[in-house]
């Protein structure tokens, strides 16, 4: 990667600034459609229903920035404290979605 400055400003342009783009929440539901049993499959179904329920887009997107923002910082902040033992972060993301208690892999609806 190389610097704190060009780690952060990917996170900026690759995590948290997306959710800004024009179809940012029309290209979620669609992807998500698409396997509504997969990881986080009913968050596509919760969308349209904010959507269909009077939500302005520009509003879901806002509240998306601040989530990704949100989990940004909030994963930076837990490397530091209370950290990994010997630095073992590498390759962390390969866990993320089988380390959910649940067992749903994100989903909220049970199925």
């Amino acid at each position: 990667m190389g610097t704190r400055e060009e780690l952060l400003r990917h996170l900026w342009e690759s995590i948290i600034d997306p959710h800004l783009g024009p179809e940012a929440v029309e290209r979620t539901i669609a992807g998500l459609g698409r396997h509504p049993e997969g990881p986080f499959g009913d968050a596509g179904a919760a969308l349209q229903r904010l959507l269909d329920a009077g939500a302005a887009p520009r509003d879901i997107q806002i509240t998306c920035r601040f989530a990704a923002y949100e989990a940004v910082f909030c994963t930076l902040y837990a490397m530091d404290d209370p950290g990994v033992d010997g630095g073992d972060v590498f390759m962390l993301h390969e866990d993320l979605l089988g380390a959910d208690p649940s067992g749903r892999d994100g989903r909220l609806d049970g199925r």
